[in-house]
């Protein structure tokens, strides 16, 4: 089992969101917890070890180390402003 860890604005960006796809988000984060592999995920262009997760009309983007069991969580956004935010967000 993995070990998720969010980013200190994940709970922000969780209340942006309809409830009934917040729903939707913590189901798939409770999957990555137990069974990461089952879940499909595309690798970002740009960000060495940052994976992207489609939940409908939003993201989940994820960065896994696999050596410690924890998946950090840096954000959940809409599709069309993720990677707007996931710069100012990593500072890149």
């Amino acid at each position: 089992m993995y070990k998720l860890l969010f980013h200190r604005e994940v709970l922000k960006d969780m209340k942006k969101i309809p409830p009934e796809t917040q729903l939707r988000i913590k189901q798939v984060l409770q999957t990555l917890k137990i069974a990461p592999e089952s879940i499909h995920k595309r690798p970002l262009e740009g960000y060495d070890g940052l994976f992207s997760v489609k939940v409908g009309d939003y993201r989940i983007i994820i960065e896994p180390n696999h050596e410690e069991n924890i998946i950090f969580v840096w954000m959940v956004s809409h599709r069309g402003k993720v990677y707007e935010r996931l710069k100012r967000r990593t500072g890149d």
